[in-house]
């Protein structure tokens, strides 16, 4: 039998497995998505079933065994409180789950976006601050798949950018200058406060537009379920 491992966590998705037992992915810190097979995880034991507290947005330590890819989870510890998520932060953070879901491999060191991924639930918790708190997230997502973009260049001249430019973003490469206004291109103001990450810029519909075009080649067409409940729930609300 294969030694332990002990590794802190995050639930991504539960699932039911066979009659009594689940199947979850976790993200971690060390070793990206996490399968693990959880038996008889609502069986009652001191502390709560494995089922109770394996709950999501709730920071943890689990222990698991297992030589192949789907692991058997051992144990789990709760190591921090639960963030209360309601309403849009609910769906927001459901989006960020499918999305680490879509990117993240196994075996996969991400040290800094766990990281992240803790501190975007607890903007969340902030109603005003729901969508810069998820643009600044797919851009933490975007560095940590490899991206390699200067945001505050010309990335065809490779002058910096100048505010009373206008420019249109190329997929792949960055900012392009432009001669006139249309119907994708920023002003060079837009496009200096994206490259810094203002909030002004990065809580708008363009930078929503500009960060699913530089996620699109690592999660593909697919539309995100958890989006298509958002947007029914706001549209029953």
């Amino acid at each position: 039998m294969s030694q332990s491992q002990q590794q802190p966590a995050y639930v991504l998705r539960k699932r039911a497995y066979r009659e009594t037992s689940e199947l979850v992915d976790l993200m971690t810190p060390n070793l990206g998505k996490l399968s693990c097979v959880v038996n008889g995880a609502k069986r009652k034991r001191s502390g709560g079933s494995y089922t109770q507290r394996l709950q999501l947005f709730q920071p943890l330590v689990v222990r698991f065994q297992g030589r192949s890819e789907l692991k058997t989870l051992i144990d789990v510890e709760d190591v921090g409180p639960l963030t209360p998520l309601v309403g849009e932060a609910f769906f927001g953070a459901c989006y960020a789950n499918e999305l680490l879901l879509r990117v993240l491999q196994p075996t996969d060191l991400c040290l800094e976006l766990f990281a992240a991924y803790g501190e975007l639930l607890r903007q969340l918790a902030q109603p005003e601050m729901l969508r810069l708190a998820l643009r600044r997230f797919e851009w933490q997502v975007v560095c940590h798949l490899g991206a390699d973009l200067d945001l505050s260049i010309d990335a065809i001249s490779g002058r910096p950018l100048e505010a009373t430019q206008r420019y249109e973003f190329i997929p792949g490469r960055g900012w392009r200058g432009v001669g006139a206004e249309g119907r994708e291109s920023v002003s060079g103001d837009w496009a200096l406060a994206f490259s810094n990450q203002e909030p002004n810029a990065w809580e708008s519909p363009q930078a929503r537009q500009i960060l699913a075009l530089l996620l699109l080649p690592y999660v593909g067409e697919a539309p995100f379920k958890s989006r298509d409940f958002w947007v029914q729930s706001a549209s029953k609300g």
